[in-house]
């Protein structure tokens, strides 16, 4: 099995129901309903991670596979959207992630002793930090001051939160979540959160900040602290650049949780690595080319994805999902027979560097 495989049962499920489920959404049988997604959603569920939920608020049909701030959900969850049948795709829209303002959004409520709230009740005061271009947030709800236990607080505020905003401007543009119990009357910069995402995109044109369209165009920088004497692979890498934190951080910490769940899943995490051929901006300019190139390949077939690489002081690194580790090495065998010869490239998974 692979996340290829995994991908094209769930479609081939999706299309035998597409139907009925359209059917249903159609003349509201929320019954029906609730019968189709459940199914797809324990599917789903087991090969990505993401749970998975329709739309019927709208004239079109949408589905979102919603994989939290999981990286290996999210990648597989974008896979699996972009494996979507045509006939499918022309019928749906598609989302990878949640999206601001869903349904599922929409309809969330939270009990409160007798008292029952939705995104509606409660407010967010921000502060904005135009030099990281982050913003500061506290969530305040009425009934807050009734909860004793401030975590519990502040885990509610940040789900509700993503509700409102989406996964990628949580991800991207929110530095802080806490809760109030009272309004800070010293702070002007509020709003109800069901308009907080309008007010994001409004500081983030009037501002110039970056702009993403997934979460995982969202890259973070490391530069480890090495020993930079020795020329060990892995070892030697003075610049990490990557869309999977918690990757980077486990993998020089020499843990595997993150390994283990993507194999869980059918999938392995691995890199392509060659000397230097050259020296400073020559060298990341290569490697930057030599990346896209072999992302375009290897997206195109569904078998792999770039994540992310690193520069080191004997050799470059290009970081990598696979959805097919035998498909992978398969078109990696074939690729490398098309390139300068001066340039010997080589492939391994983190599971076996780490062994």
């Amino acid at each position: 099995m692979s996340v290829v495989t995994n991908n094209r049962e769930f479609w081939e499920r999706f299309e035998d129901e597409q139907s009925d489920l359209q059917n249903a959404l159609k003349t509201k049988n929320y019954d029906l309903i609730n019968e189709i997604v459940q199914g797809l959603n324990e599917e789903v569920n087991a090969i990505s991670g993401c749970s998975f939920f329709v739309e019927d608020v709208s004239e079109d049909f949408e589905m979102t596979f919603d994989p939290g701030p999981n990286k290996t959900s999210q990648y597989l969850a974008q896979r699996l959207k972009k494996m979507a049948p045509d006939n499918v795709k022309a019928l749906w829209r598609i989302n990878a992630s949640l999206q601001p303002l869903s349904q599922k959004a929409i309809e969330a409520s939270v009990q409160i002793k007798d008292q029952v709230y939705s995104l509606v009740d409660f407010y967010v005061f921000y502060t904005v930090d135009s030099s990281s271009q982050t913003i500061q947030t506290k969530v305040y709800c009425p009934g807050y001051s009734l909860i004793e236990n401030d975590e519990y607080t502040k885990e509610m505020s940040m789900y509700l939160l993503e509700l409102a905003i989406g996964q990628t401007y949580y991800e991207a543009y929110i530095s802080l979540v806490e809760p109030l119990t009272q309004p800070e009357a010293d702070n002007p910069n509020f709003c109800s959160l069901v308009d907080f995402y309008t007010k994001i995109q409004d500081i983030v044109e009037k501002d110039h900040w970056k702009e993403y369209a997934s979460p995982l165009d969202i890259y973070s920088i490391y530069e480890p602290n090495q020993d930079f004497a020795h020329d060990a692979l892995r070892k030697d890498m003075k610049i990490i650049f990557t869309t999977h934190p918690l990757l980077v951080e486990e993998t020089l910490g020499e843990k595997n949780d993150v390994l283990l769940d993507l194999k869980a899943k059918d999938g392995d995490y691995g890199y392509i690595y060659y000397v230097n051929p050259f020296q400073g901006k020559d060298n990341a300019l290569f490697r930057q080319e030599l990346s896209k190139q072999l992302d375009e390949t290897m997206s195109k077939l569904n078998l792999g994805k770039v994540i992310g690489g690193a520069m080191g002081k004997s050799f470059s690194y290009i970081d990598w999902i696979i959805f097919d580790l035998e498909g992978f090495e398969k078109a990696f065998e074939q690729i490398k027979k098309k390139l300068d010869p001066k340039v010997e490239l080589h492939f391994q998974t983190f599971q076996e560097t780490m062994n």
